[in-house]
């Protein structure tokens, strides 16, 4: 999972927050986001691996977006079976001051896509 900085220049982080809903917690609309720090707490909690069931990436305040006018991203986070297994949501939040000054924010699904379904042909 990465972020994508699809302008021509230079945009700063303001803010990085993280939400995490773990495999049969209760999902509310109200769920906390927190900083990296807690959602890590939150998911050695319960029971995953740092640097073996996933890896989260700290994107603090002044961290610099480059501008790549490509499709190259900064990483968010890998993640392996087991945390795809054992977490419903893990939600990015991160807002940006571009060169001219104006505030970004986006929220971004980083398990989207991990759950694919696939079919296995009929014997």
């Amino acid at each position: 999972m990465g972020i994508l900085n699809g302008g021509q220049h230079i945009a700063t982080v303001e803010s990085y927050d993280c939400q995490v809903v773990l495999a049969g917690g209760e999902r509310r609309a109200g769920t906390r986001w927190t900083d990296i720090t807690v959602a890590v707490e939150e998911l050695t909690g319960a029971g995953l691996v740092v640097a073996e069931d996933f890896q989260l990436a700290e994107l603090g305040p002044g961290f610099p977006l480059v501008g790549t006018g490509s499709y190259e991203t900064v990483l968010v986070g890998a993640f392996s079976k087991e945390f795809v297994d054992r977490v419903e949501a893990l939600h990015v939040r991160i807002r940006v001051t571009d060169l001219v000054g104006d505030s970004h924010e986006r929220i971004g699904d980083c398990m989207r896509g991990a759950r694919a379904n696939t079919f296995a042909p009929p014997d």
